[in-house]
């Protein structure tokens, strides 16, 4: 059975804007691996940068494109769309046209665990929306099956519910419940903080993670 739900609750504004913040990779480090999408993914223009709440996509068949058609119908300004493609890359499951439709409602991003067409235009010219992909393809299929929209997908691994909240830059991308949002901010701030701190008093960072005295701790390290 599929499921097309075009509306559901999305984290307050004050809380995404403080994610957007932060570091990507302290994020992901705080969050742990499990909310890390696979390394593979990653966005077709290196500067690009997003953060918002997850808008799912999940077609029946990964290279089917419905699904991604109609997604910018119920996508709010703001919104990352992620769609779960499987992990394919044969055969492109997003395109130009596509990315245009998403730009003119207003998405922040999309997340695509598979491959997009026309990487090459999308990356240099407009539309500008940043987009993640695991793949590039110059095929695409004409198949059009129905799938659903924000139901829990998984995408690079991970299992993304409609409203998590999606943070990605070069190094990744990584998907934050809004329960647990609160938490790994104030994690990531004392983490930027201690290291500010070491750094601008010039603690070498070996010193900082106290290295060499867990190594002295093996038995069976011969120090010469």
């Amino acid at each position: 059975m599929h499921e097309v739900i075009t509306d559901f609750k999305r984290p307050d504004s004050g809380l995404i804007d403080k994610v957007a913040k932060q570091h990507v990779g302290v994020a992901g480090f705080e969050a742990g691996p499990r909310q890390v999408m696979h390394p593979d993914i990653k966005p077709l223009h290196p500067a690009w940068r997003v953060c918002g709440p997850a808008f799912t996509v999940r077609p029946e068949y990964w290279d089917d494109r419905l699904m991604g058609e109609l997604a910018p119908k119920y996508a709010k300004p703001g919104d990352v769309l992620v769609v779960d493609a499987g992990g394919h890359t044969e055969i492109a499951a997003w395109g130009m046209s596509m990315t245009i439709a998403s730009a003119q409602a207003g998405v922040s991003g999309i997340v695509i665990d598979g491959s997009c067409m026309n990487s090459a235009l999308l990356a240099r010219e407009r539309p500008q929306v940043p987009l993640f992909v695991r793949g590039v393809s110059a095929t695409a299929k004409g198949s059009e099956q129905p799938g659903s929209l924000n139901v829990p997908v998984i995408c690079g691994g991970v299992i993304v519910n409609p409203g998590d909240i999606v943070l990605a830059d070069s190094d990744g991308v990584v998907v934050l419940k809004p329960s647990m949002a609160e938490r790994i901010i104030a994690a990531s701030e004392a983490h930027d903080n201690r290291s500010r701190n070491a750094n601008s008093q010039k603690v070498p960072y070996y010193e900082q993670k106290g290295s060499e005295e867990k190594l002295r701790e093996f038995p069976d390290v011969k120090w010469s």
